[in-house]
């Protein structure tokens, strides 16, 4: 799972420029001898805010990321449904059911799915699932990533120092406030401090740390298998 761990410090490293950045600006608003619009109170709420997003987009990207690798596996090895524990069975009947459901109702729809997922499993072929199969979709906090690592019967542990996770409810919160325009990127960074920033940062971090070491025990151990 190395793509997935590169991946992430990259996404980290982005956020510690952009953090750098907002520290400078500001400085520069503090400074009595610059006045400019990018060192306004406004702009910087702004900025404070689209940190939000970053550290939101960090988090879904990790999440979406390590299910993804753990997803090639089962095609890699060419694992079959009577290869699999029970939650990659379960995963893989609702994937294929919902190709039909979102289709049509129409009884024939129903029996074709059906006989192609009977068949599937019959003649032993491989699983194969994408992103649609996660069903990750603009939510995650600390409780819906704890929820879909149970349903693939992935097991990890955080360290005290990131709450839970706590903070991550907020962060998908007001992800979903700027995404649907209930509030303004100013009136979303209004309330936030670079401190307050710093402090979610860190807590998501380590939380998203602790997720990746048991995706990588889950997926070192083939856990996915019976």
């Amino acid at each position: 799972m190395q793509a997935i761990f590169d991946m992430f410090d990259e996404r980290i490293e982005e956020i510690n420029t952009y953090y750098i950045a907002l520290e400078k600006l500001q400085e520069l608003q503090l400074s009595i001898e610059i006045h400019h619009e990018y060192t306004s109170d406004e702009f910087l709420k702004i900025l404070k805010a689209n940190a939000l997003l970053m550290i939101y987009n960090l988090v879904e990207s990790t999440v979406m990321g390590g299910i993804l690798e753990i997803y090639d596996k089962f095609k890699q090895e060419g694992l079959t449904y009577n290869t699999v524990r029970k939650e990659i069975k379960d995963i893989w009947f609702s994937y294929k059911f919902k190709q039909v459901y979102k289709e049509s109702a129409h009884y024939y729809s129903y029996k074709d799915k059906a006989l192609e997922i009977v068949n599937a499993v019959i003649l032993g072929e491989t699983i194969e699932l994408d992103r649609k199969a996660a069903d990750i979709s603009g939510n995650l906090d600390a409780q819906q990533i704890r929820n879909v690592c149970k349903d693939h019967g992935i097991r990890f542990t955080t360290e005290e120092s990131c709450n839970g996770g706590a903070v991550l409810e907020a962060v998908k919160d007001r992800r979903n406030d700027l995404a649907h325009g209930t509030l303004s990127f100013a009136e979303c960074g209004r309330d936030y401090t670079l401190n307050d920033l710093e402090e979610i940062k860190d807590q998501t971090v380590t939380f998203l740390k602790g997720l990746l070491d048991g995706m990588k025990i889950y997926y070192d151990e083939r856990q996915y298998k019976i």
